[in-house]
């Protein structure tokens, strides 16, 4: 039942993804617009990696921070438009090996929370790392990434301080951001 539930998901995923990168918005039929959410994207993250927690936003806000360690999975060129204060940057295609051991000291008993874009590079990464360090405490996903963040109106930051504006990873993924005003490429 699951193994179905996940190939309708990523076959619907797939579906509304085909159709945002064969139409423009204009011409992208109603059905195919509503397909194509940060909700549908995270059902289908979620059902590739079922072996990741994924945390909301809220829950993770309640957090004591001293116990948490944050890492945002996206390249350095994302990262520094903007994002969650105090996240270290992570390059998403980081081996476990190589996480363990820059990480694996500091993980030993901490809660460690990854996101990306939406969550897909940051599950891919949690997953490694929770396969590699038995020793840290909870590891999580935090659903809907930056994206959900930022659409919630949670604060980002950068190099210079507090910033409204997020990097949209690319046109068709940039989609999945509500204040479309507010996307940067730099």
């Amino acid at each position: 039942m699951t193994k179905l539930i996940t190939a309708w998901a990523l076959a619907a995923l797939l579906s509304a993804v085909l159709a945002y990168k064969i139409m423009t918005p204009k011409q992208a039929p109603p059905a195919a617009k509503t397909q194509f959410s940060l909700a549908s994207v995270q059902i289908a993250i979620e059902s590739q990696f079922e072996t990741v927690d994924h945390l909301q936003a809220n829950e993770f806000m309640a957090m004591d921070k001293a116990s948490v360690l944050l890492f945002d999975t996206r390249p350095m060129a994302e990262y520094k438009v903007s994002h969650i204060d105090g996240a270290l940057q992570l390059d998403p295609n980081i081996s476990a090996a190589k996480f363990a051991q820059l990480y694996g000291e500091k993980a030993a008993g901490k809660t460690l929370v990854f996101y990306c874009s939406v969550g897909h590079r940051s599950s891919g990464v949690a997953a490694r790392a929770a396969e590699q360090l038995p020793e840290a405490g909870a590891i999580y996903n935090l659903r809907g990434g930056i994206f959900g963040w930022h659409n919630e109106g949670r604060p980002v930051v950068n190099a210079g301080g507090t910033t409204d504006n997020v990097h949209p990873y690319n046109k068709e993924w940039g989609q999945l951001v509500t204040r479309q005003d507010r996307l940067s490429y730099e």
